[in-house]
């Protein structure tokens, strides 16, 4: 006679064998979260740094990008070196100065105040609405850019210009190489307790501006003062502009500190700025 077998005592789980399980692993999940606690953190504050410098080296550059191509003798700080103002350059190229030896084309004649005209040398240039055209702007008083001595209204504005026309009186100086500018309206940095902002599309002032953006007069190229956000989470800032030997050369030095989420990571970069006008 064959044995009876109880099938159901081999299958199931007790509730001690449960407690058991549940116990073990609670256990082993404790060790791990011990052990890899760290790790975690590391990976999550390694990353946060990378943001915040990914941010500071952006705005850096971009700042530094915009300066180098300023006017020359147009970059200026104020504030507590809280303030960077510069007037970017849009277009440039050089002014017939005398006649061919054929006689002709039309040179700009500096010693006479009726003659507003004159020839582009080399490639042709544009000017839109609103710019303004300068030659040989020092910053000084007589040749200063901000008090309009440096620079007249255009005439003539469009693409692939090659003969230009201004008015508001002869300049003051010309150019030893013949240079000339095309400008827009000047832009600023300002450091705020939290963000890096730019502002443009006002006008040009003698005295530079360290607020009130938005009650300034409007550039006649803009509908109203503009204002961006260049970078958030700043927790100090530092624009500084220092004027070289013999007013030829500049350097600007900018400071970032972003810090957020527990971390901070401060970047600094300085850029020449070239002031032969």
């Amino acid at each position: 006679m064959r044995p009876v077998i109880d099938r159901r005592r081999g299958s199931g789980v007790t509730l001690v064998e449960m407690i058991v399980v549940i116990a073990v692993t609670g256990v082993l999940v404790a060790l791990v979260s011990l052990f890899g606690r760290r790790q975690i953190d590391a990976y999550f504050d390694v990353a946060n740094r990378a943001a915040l410098t990914d941010a500071a080296d952006t705005a850096l550059r971009r700042i530094g990008r915009e300066v180098q191509g300023a006017l020359p003798n147009s970059v200026r700080s104020a504030g507590g070196n809280q303030f960077l103002e510069f007037v970017p350059v849009r277009d440039g190229g050089r002014y017939r100065g005398e006649l061919t030896p054929a006689g002709t084309g039309n040179p700009l004649d500096l010693s006479n105040a009726a003659d507003t005209t004159f020839d582009v040398l080399g490639p042709t240039v544009t000017a839109a609405a609103g710019d303004r055209l300068v030659i040989y702007n020092l910053g000084q008083p007589g040749s200063d850019v901000y008090a309009g001595t440096s620079s007249r209204a255009l005439t003539t504005t469009g693409a692939g210009l090659s003969a230009l026309g201004f008015a508001g009186g002869q300049f003051p100086f010309g150019s030893p190489r013949r240079r000339f500018q095309i400008v827009g309206g000047p832009v600023t940095y300002e450091c705020t307790a939290t963000q890096l902002l730019r502002r443009w599309c006002y006008d040009f002032q003698a005295v530079q501006p360290t607020g009130g953006f938005a009650a300034l007069p409007v550039h006649g190229a803009c509908a109203a003062v503009q204002t961006a956000v260049l970078v958030d989470n700043l927790a100090a800032c530092n624009l500084n502009y220092v004027a070289g030997a013999l007013a030829r050369n500049g350097l600007v030095s900018i400071s970032l500190t972003l810090s957020a989420n527990g971390e901070a990571v401060t970047l600094m970069h300085q850029v020449e700025v070239l002031n032969a006008p």
